[in-house]
């Protein structure tokens, strides 16, 4: 399994929640659907290593599948924005924002941390960092490096916290917070810019690889979603059909078209800007009534973050189980995969259920708490 280790690091999840689950149904589906875009990029890439099938499933179909990425830091943007903005200029609300959104990240990804770090007890990557003591510090509290989580999935959750903080600084301070995105967001900006005219960043370390990061102005494209979703929009069924046809476009375009530079802001900033589309579509026929989203995706939405986290440590299992299997009974790489991705998926439906849901509700009690008076 130490082979998959290069793969920790190429996705994305939104530890973001709805203060009144089921008010944006539809946003929440398409938290669902993102997980499972992640989920599918991830088990392509372990089943294509050389000790499995050596090739990529439904020749790659669904290597755009990191797109996820993209659509996750929109849509906690919008949600952020959504919820808090209101908070903005009232200091006093700080704790409580931080509250709930450590008490989102911390716990769950703590405990599926903790068994990724006893499976490789079992199974080491081949650098071994899992059993550095610095890096364990650093995976288990998030701290900013260029090297991965020990779950590496992690990564992202550095960038939602990065975010976090400057969205509290707009809380303590309206105008301090503004100026503190406006150059946070400049900053990013040039970097996108630097990149397609020299081919390369212009920041560099942990400035470029988290501070700066280009994927960082996707939280504004959410943002900027929410500030928009508050007025009636356009035809929303046709910003939500045209949103669809650029972000799949994109994936077609990526996986048939030319082979692209890693993180091609372009390529990203299409993949960004079709996911606003769909959220802004999709958050206005939720504001109106005007459509029906099944429950299960409702529910798959539900618990994202749970499969989000937990689906590499199932899919490198389940994996491994199946490359064992293969010398008994062949087993043909299409239904590998349906298995890993329906494993991951159902292990991280469980997950929620089991341990997510009643720690949230334990973290809305304590949220909920009326603060004693000092006399």
């Amino acid at each position: 399994m130490n082979n998959f280790r290069p793969y920790l690091k190429t996705d994305v999840a939104d530890p973001m929640i709805l203060s009144k689950p089921g008010k944006l149904p539809g946003v929440e589906a398409w938290r669902g659907v993102a997980a499972l875009l992640v989920v599918t990029v991830h088990v392509t890439s372990i089943l294509a290593q050389r000790n499995l099938y050596n090739h990529p499933v439904l020749d790659g179909l669904f290597i755009f599948g990191h797109s996820g990425v993209d659509f996750f830091f929109v849509l906690s943007g919008f949600i952020i924005a959504y919820i808090h903005s209101s908070d903005a200029g009232k200091p006093s609300l700080i704790g409580k924002f931080w509250r709930k959104r450590l008490w989102r990240i911390f716990p769950l990804y703590w405990l599926v941390t903790l068994s990724f770090q006893t499976l490789l007890v079992f199974s080491p990557t081949q650098d071994r960092a899992e059993q550095d003591l610095w890096h364990i510090a650093a995976s288990w509290l998030l701290f900013p490096e260029l090297a991965p989580p020990i779950l590496g999935v992690g990564w992202s959750l550095r960038h939602e916290l990065l975010f976090y903080a400057l969205f509290s600084c707009l809380i303590l301070n309206r105008r301090a917070g503004i100026v503190l995105f406006s150059l946070w967001g400049a900053a990013c900006l040039w970097n996108a810019v630097f990149m397609v005219n020299t081919g390369r960043f212009y920041f560099t370390g942990v400035a470029g690889g988290i501070v700066f990061r280009t994927f960082n102005l996707e939280f504004f494209l959410g943002m900027a979603v929410a500030s928009l979703v508050r007025r009636p929009a356009w035809q929303p069924r046709l910003l939500l059909l045209g949103g669809t046809l650029l972000f799949l476009g994109t994936g077609i375009f990526e996986r048939y078209g030319p082979p692209l530079l890693a993180e091609w802001p372009p390529q990203h900033a299409r993949y960004a800007l079709g996911a606003a589309l769909m959220l802004y579509g999709t958050a206005c026929l939720d504001l109106s009534r005007r459509w029906t989203v099944p429950g299960w995706a409702v529910a798959l939405g539900g618990a994202s973050y749970s499969i989000y986290l937990v689906h590499v440590p199932v899919a490198l299992v389940v994996a491994e189980l199946i490359r064992r299997g293969r010398a008994v009974m062949p087993i043909p790489i299409e239904l590998a995969f349906v298995t890993i991705v329906g494993t991951a998926t159902l292990a991280g439906l469980i997950v929620h259920r089991l341990v997510e849901r009643p720690v949230m509700r334990y973290a809305a009690r304590i949220n909920n708490r009326p603060v004693p008076v000092t006399p």
